[in-house]
C-alpha cells in the first residue's frame, strides 16, 4: 500500500486518513473517496460522471451532492477555487488534482502518522446521519405512485384483453381500457400509500431498518386501503344497492408489509443515503419485491381476502347482467367458474406486478443526478 503526501498533508488510503502536521482531519467518508479518486486519477480531469459511479455508485444523490463535496474539500485544505492549489474545477466535465509536488511513498508504521485524537464534537458531527435522503423521499414517494399506478394500468389492460378473448367470454374488447382505468387507479392509490410509507422510513430510519421499512409500508398500504374499501361499501350501497364485503385495509396491510419486507431484503442502506442499485441490481431488487408482494397476493386470496381483481369478479356476479364477471378466465386454465386456483394465479399475478412498478419507482435514479452544474465552486 502506498499514500500520499503533498504540502502538509499526508493521505493514506491503508488507514483511511487525511493527516495535518501530525493531526487527523476529519472528512466524511465519501468526500475521503473523493479526494482519494482525484488523487488517484490526477493526471487526468476526472468527468462528474465517474466520480458519482465510484464515490455515490449504490446510492442516489443530486449534483449539489458534489459540489458541496468539492466545497468541502477545498475548506478542508485551505484551497481557493478562483486560484486553485489543489483542486481545479474543470468547466462543464469535473475536476482534476493539481498540486504539482505530490509525493507516492510505501505505507508503513511511521508513527509520524499517527493523527491525535479529533475533537469529540467534530467525530460526533461526521458520525451523526445526513438529512439529504430525507431530500428525496417526496420523489421517490411520486416516482412509487407512478410506478405502482402504471403497474395497475398494465395489469387492468392486459387482463381485460384476455378476458375479452377467452372462450365464451361476454366481456367486450371495451372493457379492456375499463379495467386499466381501474387497476390505474387501485395501483395509484396502494403506490402512494405503500410509498409514502417506504420512503418516509428510509430517509429516517437510522436503525432496524427492516423492521421499520416493513412497519412503515404496512402503515401507508393500511390507511390507504381502509379508505378505499370505505368508499368502494358506501358507493356500492348508495350507488347500486349492493352490500358487499370488500376488503382494503388489511389488505393493504399486508400488501405493504411484503413490499417493506422484499425492499428491505432487496436494497442496502448506508449511513446517509437512499438505496439506487444501478443496472442489472436493480430490476433483481424489483423482482424481488415482486416476488414478496406477489407471496402476499397469495396468501390473501387463499385466506378469503381477494385482491382487485377478485372483488371485481365478486361485484359482477353480485350484479346480475354483468359482463365483467370472470368465470371465462376461469375456464381458460380449466375451472368451470371462477375458482380457487384461477383465483390464486390472478391474486398472485396482481401483487407481484403491484410490487414490481411499486419498487422500480421507488429505487429509480433520478435525472438530475448528473446534470452538469455549469456553476463554479
Amino acid at each position: 500500500m502506498i499514500r500520499y503526501r503533498f504540502s502538509e498533508f499526508t493521505l493514506s488510503p491503508q488507514r483511511r486518513l487525511l493527516v495535518r502536521d501530525g493531526r487527523e482531519v476529519p472528512l466524511i467518508p465519501r468526500y475521503f473517496d473523493l479526494l482519494l479518486l482525484l488523487i488517484e486519477r490526477r493526471r487526468e480531469a476526472v468527468h462528474r460522471r465517474d466520480i458519482f459511479d465510484r464515490v455515490w455508485g449504490d446510492v442516489i444523490v443530486s449534483e449539489s451532492a458534489l459540489s458541496q463535496a468539492v466545497r468541502t474539500i477545498r475548506q478542508t485544505l485551505g484551497d481557493d477555487s478562483r486560484e486553485p492549489r489543489f483542486i481545479r474545477t474543470v468547466s462543464r466535465h469535473g475536476y482534476q488534482f493539481v498540486f504539482p509536488d505530490l509525493i507516492e511513498e510505501a505505507e508503513d508504521e511511521d508513527a509520524a502518522l499517527e493523527p491525535r485524537a479529533a475533537p469529540a464534537a467534530v467525530e460526533d458531527a461526521i458520525r451523526s446521519p445526513s438529512a439529504r435522503a430525507a431530500r428525496f423521499a417526496s420523489k421517490r414517494w411520486a416516482a412509487a405512485s407512478a410506478g405502482g399506478a402504471l403497474a395497475g394500468i398494465a395489469a387492468g389492460g392486459v387482463g381485460g384483453l384476455i378476458l375479452a378473448a377467452a372462450p365464451g367470454s361476454a366481456a367486450p374488447l371495451a372493457i379492456a381500457p375499463v379495467l386499466a382505468v381501474i387497476g390505474g387507479g387501485c395501483g395509484a392509490l396502494g403506490g402512494a400509500g405503500v410509498g409514502a410509507g417506504l420512503a418516509s422510513a428510509e430517509a429516517a430510519a437510522d436503525s432496524k431498518r427492516a423492521l421499520t421499512l416493513i412497519f412503515a409500508a404496512a402503515l401507508g398500504g393500511g390507511l390507504v386501503g381502509a379508505a378505499v374499501e370505505w368508499l368502494a361499501r358506501w358507493g356500492l350501497a348508495s350507488l347500486v344497492g349492493l352490500d358487499l364485503d370488500v376488503g382494503g385495509g388489511l389488505e393493504g396491510v399486508v400488501i405493504g408489509g411484503a413490499a417493506g419486507l422484499g425492499f428491505a431484503i432487496a436494497t442496502r442502506r448506508t449511513a446517509d443515503e437512499m438505496p439506487a442499485p444501478r443496472r442489472g441490481k436493480r430490476m433483481h431488487a424489483a423482482l424481488i419485491t415482486a416476488a414478496c408482494c406477489g407471496l402476499a397476493g397469495l396468501v390473501l386470496t387463499l385466506t378469503g381476502r381477494p385482491l382487485a381483481g377478485g372483488t371485481i369478479h365478486a361485484i359482477a356476479s353480485a350484479a346480475h347482467g354483468s359482463r365483467a364477471t370472470l368465470a371465462p378466465l376461469g375456464r381458460l386454465i380449466g375451472e368451470p367458474d371462477f375458482g380457487p386456483v384461477s383465483g390464486a394465479i390472478l391474486a398472485f399475478g396482481e401483487g407481484a406486478v403491484f410490487g414490481l412498478g411499486l419498487s422500480y419507482g421507488l429505487i429509480r435514479r433520478t435525472r438530475d443526478e448528473h446534470l452538469p452544474d455549469s456553476r463554479p465552486i
